[in-house]
């Protein structure tokens, strides 16, 4: 490109300006020199077009000067656009003195930083050289072009060789109700939690017409709980097929229907929007072995929030209720939700009166909350009014004769009222999200009515502290599974109220007492208590051991306010103590139990089989696992300690090494003797007055985990995708016709 000095601005300075930006400014104005991107390396002079006429040497020296502050200030400049030819003028393309013909290759182009002259020149591609953001790419890449496929190694499965004498055992030969077991166990649940068809059904038609000994356990175990909701395009003809099956069926499906479970936001489209209710209708008389009905709202489960658009109320028809009622069905679990209900409790009495509910032994209620009460009745107690809604639920119940197991969810009425007002002969009791639940009533209700309950499941009550703990053994002392879950919800998705309503969960002086008959002990994301309180509860169940002969799984997940060395410790000392207590010692299987023949040459003094023995996850199995102490390394991190494993018989390097470990810990603190001392005294070996060694899942984790109500792992982070992007390894494949644009 030719210079032009234009003589009307002027004389020029022969003054060298004093910095880059005002020296490129002023070259820019007096010489209109075109702005450079990247800086060309080695550049010769014939690559260059020639000036129109020569310049004198001061033009000379200011073009040289104009350049080089031209490209320092350029090379700043970083511009991601794809350039295009088609779209970009000749005359506007600042690249233009870079332009070179067809026949000529691309010019290399300069790195900022110092390049390795002993390395081979790089190709300009975006992703795997940093020059292209500076430079044009010599071909253009394409956008949305097909991902390379991603290299997985898949691991060598190990097959174990068992001895065998080649013959296939008859299944067809083995007795319905065994059959009837092994579908059951391999197919279900049929649908998920979301109401969507599991692979599983389609496997149940396949196996029943494989053979005539399989048709009638299979679908069995199809048709005791139909997936009636699940089956969206087929659910008309499911419907007919149970209400009048054809004539040519060689099993009566609707004696094998135990269990019905009914969405009731999409029960007007049952069948079809004006044959709906008759079908519902017709289907539960023709139904003669129905035992169990749940007409339930997806909304009911967790986050216990109310929808946010608003639905068409559906509500129990009375012909349902007449139909039941003609039938001979006997029913032994329902469901109540008061948002169906239009009589209120005093209609639930009057149903309970029938025949088909006097043999009810599971009820669930839903959504029950008091009603307003006057100012007259909370000051006298002896005020005569209406009753209130917790009388008129519990009248109701009292009408149910064969009453076990009795379900509250999200209700209000659940309080000191109403626990005293329950049937005294329950064996099982669920309370899930009741707010208004207190201690002090559950403990006075488990004192009258808790000598024959065998199973309290109390979840997500967040004014629910652990203080009915106290006085349990005495009060329920048939109790086989105890299960609590702290973890709660908020009231709206844009609010945080999901906090404990109580002080603190156990009181320092409050020591738990356990019945002899308990089973499971599942107590999840236990909080808000100090270390004093959480010692308090693990050592009762540690002292209570030799009382505890038929408990069989453990399960605590808590937190604990403390230092995180100080908590390591903790961590440290209690899943010690009840990994030995009680931890069951795993015992690998035998390998002569493999087969017949494994058995014979067994007994008749073979060689012993080589054969794979590989231990279980114990998280998958729950069961046990044997690590040996001296390779263990206890560490003070805040990574859980699930840990099950057989006592060594000799631990005094594994004591020595922990004993170490704090004094080093201690140094931090820069504690004197005397604490160092003290400290290593108390971390000597834990011995234990008891061995129970039954449980077969010991899960017992202290960490500071604050529950959430979506719980993210590592598999929510991980692209399902397959991805080409590899790193980079020094080689350009030039050979590729696509590739990514970034």
């Amino acid at each position: 490109m030719a210079v032009t000095l234009k003589r009307k601005r002027g004389a020029v300075s022969y003054r060298e300006p004093s910095s880059d930006e005002g020296l490129s400014e002023s070259s820019e104005q007096e010489y209109h020199m075109p702005p450079k991107r990247v800086e060309p390396s080695r550049r010769s002079g014939r690559h260059q077009q020639p000036s129109a006429r020569r310049a004198s040497p001061v033009t000379d020296r200011y073009q040289a000067t104009a350049s080089r502050s031209s490209r320092r200030h350029d090379a700043r400049r970083v511009t991601y656009k794809d350039i295009s030819t088609d779209d970009e003028e000749e005359g506007d393309d600042p690249d233009a003195d870079f332009d070179v013909s067809d026949n000529e290759p691309p010019p290399r182009t300069k790195l900022h930083k110092t390049p390795d002259r002993s390395s081979k020149p790089q190709s300009l591609q975006p992703h795997k050289n940093k020059a292209s953001s500076k430079g044009r790419s010599p071909r253009k890449f394409v956008l949305g072009a097909p991902l390379k496929a991603k290299e997985t190694s898949q691991a060598a499965v190990t097959t174990t060789a068992i001895p065998t004498d080649g013959l296939k055992p008859a299944w067809a030969t083995l007795p319905y109700h065994v059959l009837l077991q092994i579908f059951v166990y391999a197919s279900h649940p049929l649908r998920d939690e979301n109401m969507k068809p599991m692979a599983s059904i389609a496997w149940l038609v396949e196996a029943a017409r494989m053979c005539s000994a399989f048709t009638k356990p299979a679908l069995t175990a199809l048709y005791r709980n139909p997936p009636i909701f699940a089956m969206k395009q087929t659910r008309k003809d499911l419907v007919w097929h149970l209400i009048s099956p054809p004539s040519e069926a060689c099993q009566d499906h609707r004696v094998m229907v135990k269990r019905l479970e009914l969405d009731a936001t999409q029960m007007s489209a049952f069948t079809d929007h004006a044959n709906s209710l008759a079908d519902l209708v017709t289907m539960v008389r023709s139904l003669t072995t129905l035992r169990e009905v749940d007409i339930f709202d997806p909304n009911d489960r967790p986050p216990f929030r109310e929808r946010l658009r608003r639905l068409r109320r559906w509500v129990y028809p009375p012909e349902l209720f007449q139909a039941l009622r003609e039938s001979e069905v006997r029913l032994r679990s329902w469901r109540w939700n008061n948002t169906f209900c239009d009589q209120g409790p005093l209609g639930m009495k009057s149903i309970h009166s029938d025949a088909a509910f006097q043999t009810l032994r599971e009820l669930t209620l839903t959504k029950f909350h008091p009603a307003e009460v006057g100012e007259d009745r909370d000051k006298d107690e002896d005020f005569q009014g209406p009753p209130t809604t917790e009388e008129l639920v519990a009248s109701a119940l009292a009408a149910l004769p064969s009453l076990r197991a009795l379900t509250f969810e999200t209700c209000g009425i659940v309080s000191g009222r109403l626990l005293p007002l329950l049937p005294a002969n329950l064996v099982s009791l669920s309370v899930i999200n009741c707010g208004e639940l207190l201690s002090d009533a559950l403990q006075a209700f488990f004192t009258t009515h808790g000598a024959h309950l065998e199973e309290l499941v109390l979840n997500h009550n967040q004014a629910l502290d652990l203080s009915f703990l106290v006085d349990l053994k005495t009060s329920c002392p048939k109790l086989e599974v105890l299960r609590m879950d702290t973890t709660y919800y908020s009231s709206l998705s844009m609010s945080s109220d999901n906090e404990p309503l109580y002080e603190t969960l156990l009181g320092e002086s409050e020591k738990p007492t356990w019945p002899c008959t308990l089973r499971v002990v599942d107590m999840e994301y236990l909080r808000n208590w100090n270390s004093i309180s959480a010692t308090n509860f693990f050592s009762s169940l540690i002292e209570a051991a030799d009382e505890l002969p038929w408990l069989q799984e453990i399960t605590i997940i808590a937190m604990v306010d403390t230092d995180w060395r100080q908590r390591a410790e903790f961590r440290r000392k209690w899943t010690d103590q009840f990994r030995k207590v009680f931890a069951r010692a795993w015992k690998p299987p035998t390998p002569h139990l493999a087969s017949m023949k494994a058995w014979r040459e067994w007994q008749s003094g073979a060689r012993p089989l080589d054969m794979d023995t590989d231990k279980n996850d114990m998280l998958a199995e729950g069961a046990p696992e044997v690590i040996d102490e001296a390779k263990l390394d206890h560490s003070d991190s805040d990574v859980p300690l699930i840990q099950s494993r057989e006592e060594k018989q000799n631990e005094q390097w594994g004591s020595k090494r922990l004993r170490s470990r704090s004094k080093a810990a201690a140094s931090y603190d820069e504690s004197s003797d005397e604490e160092l001392q003290s400290e290593a005294t108390a971390s000597t070996d834990d011995k234990v007055a008891f061995v129970q060694g039954r449980c077969h899942t010991v899960l017992f984790r202290i960490d500071n985990f604050r529950p959430r109500e979506e719980i993210y792992g590592e598999a929510d982070f991980l692209d399902a995708e397959p991805s080409g992007d590899e790193e980079w390894n020094g080689n350009d494949d030039q050979d590729d016709e696509g590739g990514y644009a970034w």
